[in-house]
């Protein structure tokens, strides 16, 4: 039973979107018919995340954009070449942004709910703004504020009437990269919003401070959705900005411990919303040289990696999946318990923004609206970006369903696992998920057989130690 009622988005940014979606350009075409069947006290939810829109695709019209209400926008965005969709090595532009939403709504699926895991802002934002604002700028924060404001509203747009849940990622700050300040301007401007895209305004009493906050499941009883903001723990989290001091990764953790304490003694379960998955960054690691184990690098720092598996081996009854965008691929990886078997499921999902090679793409996740088990995920993919670009009409199909691609029941922690083993010593699961990875983009995928191993390590080694154990070997 949904927990509360969605108010309606304004009315004069709908018509806007639908009458822009006609747009040549922005037409998708996808598969009509869900992926799997839906069965009785089943639901599917929708991942989309790091959008990383970027306003500033056409420089000209940014003067305009900064004066103008965030509902005036999609007619901005019309005008010109502000049509065009940005290739692989950019972020995503009007037309790519609203292009992905159009493809998610047409999949044929009534989501119960949408999450978004982080970055709504591009990179690069604040030296963009200033470089294009010209004379008169309104200033970095208020628009910053109102971009990823159009971006609630375009999720809101195409999926009315339903929750959405948003975590902050690394770029969505004023100050700049990994430098999200604590009680900062900008996580004032979207509480107000983000409370109603939620519809439980009465949750987010510690969004101000940190930008978390815990919410009632939608459709699940006795069952909460936990959103952190991770930025805290990342190994690149600069806090410059922040005047008063303090140490907000801390201050998040004992917050989340409590959460977790009330969530145990009252018999209720929840997901982890983030953005910044836990463990190793296989990328950087395998990228970077040196040797091994110096060169592993993790996402989060070790004190806030130790702290997040000590609470997840501490109440291993509560949290049985996590969610996470960040590295803009689409992988997985699996927390153990003390016993060192297989206990928490982390969901990694690919991004909108194409700016590391991958193609765009959005994942709905099907699961049982009794106890919450992830059953099974779909994702679709744009794929023809490159003609795009020749105005070329975008083309967003089904890419493929967990389940049936690894021959695996559910996607719990030990599906996952058997899923990992798998990947490691049978050349089709490795070659699926290679594919899969960077969302079958081919030549632009960071995995080839050089590296391969780095990525594997990364599935099932969650600490640097346990990474090194697995990794290391052969260096």
């Amino acid at each position: 039973m949904a927990c509360c009622r969605i108010p309606r988005l304004h009315s004069k940014i709908v018509a806007a979107l639908i009458a822009i979606g006609s747009a040549g350009t922005l037409s998708a075409e996808t598969v009509a018919n869900p992926p799997f069947e839906i069965g009785e006290n089943q639901g599917v939810f929708l991942i989309v995340t790091d959008i990383h829109f970027d306003p500033f695709t056409t420089p000209s019209l940014v003067p305009e954009l900064d004066r103008s209400p965030a509902t005036d926008w999609p007619h901005i965005f019309a005008q010109g070449s502000g049509q065009k969709f940005q290739g692989y090595g950019s972020d995503a532009g009007y037309p790519l942004t609203h292009s992905a939403l159009r493809a998610a709504a047409k999949t044929g699926i009534a989501f119960d709910y949408v999450l978004y895991t982080g970055d709504y802002l591009s990179h690069g934002f604040g030296r963009n703004y200033r470089r294009h604002a010209g004379p008169g700028a309104k200033g970095l924060d208020s628009f910053s504020i109102k971009t990823a404001r159009f971006v609630s509203k375009a999720l809101e747009s195409h999926f009315p009437h339903v929750p959405i849940f948003g975590a902050l990622g690394n770029t969505d700050a004023v100050c700049g990269d990994y430098m999200i300040a604590p009680g900062s301007d900008f996580t004032a401007g979207l509480k107000r919003q983000w409370q109603g895209l939620s519809g439980q305004p009465g949750a987010f009493e510690n969004f101000d401070a940190g930008g978390y906050y815990k919410v009632a499941h939608p459709t699940v009883p006795s069952h909460d959705i936990i959103v952190l903001n991770d930025i805290f723990w990342s190994i690149k989290y600069d806090d410059r900005c922040e005047p008063k001091g303090g140490n907000p990764g801390r201050t998040m953790m004992s917050w989340l411990e409590r959460e977790l304490m009330q969530a145990h003694a009252s018999g209720r379960n929840a997901q982890i919303i983030m953005h910044v998955p836990p463990g190793i960054n296989a990328y950087s690691t395998s990228d970077q040289g040196g040797k091994c184990p110096d060169r592993i690098t993790p996402y989060w720092k070790e004190e806030y990696s130790n702290g997040f598996i000590a609470l997840m081996q501490k109440y291993p009854d509560v949290v049985k999946f996590t969610f996470s965008g960040h590295t803009h691929m689409d992988s997985f990886v699996i927390l153990r318990d003390k016993d060192n078997q297989p206990a928490i499921a982390a969901h990694i999902s690919p991004s909108v923004s194409p700016v590391f090679g991958n193609n765009p793409a959005f994942t709905a996740y099907l699961y049982d609206r009794k106890d919450g088990t992830i059953l099974d995920a779909a994702t679709w993919y744009l794929t023809n970006l490159a003609a795009t670009q020749a105005g070329k009409a975008a083309n967003w199909a089904l890419e493929y369903s967990f389940a049936a691609a690894f021959a695996v029941p559910d996607m719990t922690a030990g599906s996952l696992m058997k899923t990992a083993q798998k990947i490691k010593s049978d050349d089709a699961a490795k070659s699926l998920f290679t594919r899969y990875y960077a969302v079958s983009a081919g030549t632009t995928n960071p995995i080839d057989i050089s590296n391969f191993r780095a990525f594997s390590c990364a599935q099932t080694a969650v600490t640097k130690q346990a990474y090194a154990d697995c990794y290391c070997t052969e260096d």
